[in-house]
């Protein structure tokens, strides 16, 4: 015959956390976060920053593709009102403008500034601009 102990108790077991636990995992989410987003915010600022570099060199190509097949540039059929027909930037954080009263290597500057009421006024480059000669300039060399 087997005789069965009923006598030992099994501990029980909770499963589960506390709330000092749940409330110590919330406290170093959100220190992770508040580190973590500026980084965040900086990295969005750039990559909006080099999609308008991109379209200022898209916009110098089309000028100097159509010079070479009119022999004179057209520059109001390229950028019109602050914006570009194939241009990919959002036009609600830069402006492009392209001025031709320059000589030489600054026969024209290509433009591109961020719209004062958009977060990309925020960037430490400012506005960029492109010149004939493909010579970049910004708020600070860092960011050509």
């Amino acid at each position: 015959m087997i005789r069965k102990n009923e006598c030992i108790q099994h501990p029980i077991r909770q499963k589960g956390m506390t709330l000092i636990e749940l409330l110590i995992v919330v406290a170093i989410i959100g220190i992770l976060t508040s580190i973590a987003y500026p980084s965040y915010q900086q990295h969005v600022l750039k990559s909006h920053r080099a999609t308008a570099m991109a379209d200022m060199m898209k916009i110098q190509i089309e000028l100097e593709l159509d010079k070479s097949k009119t022999g004179v540039y057209h520059f109001s059929s390229i950028v019109s009102g602050g914006t570009c027909s194939f241009c990919d930037t959002e036009t609600s954080r830069y402006q492009f403008d392209i001025d031709d009263t320059g000589l030489g290597m600054d026969s024209y500057v290509i433009t591109a500034a961020p719209v004062e009421s958009s977060v990309q006024n925020k960037d430490k480059c400012g506005t960029l601009s492109l010149n004939a000669g493909s010579v970049g300039t910004a708020g600070q060399d860092s960011c050509w």
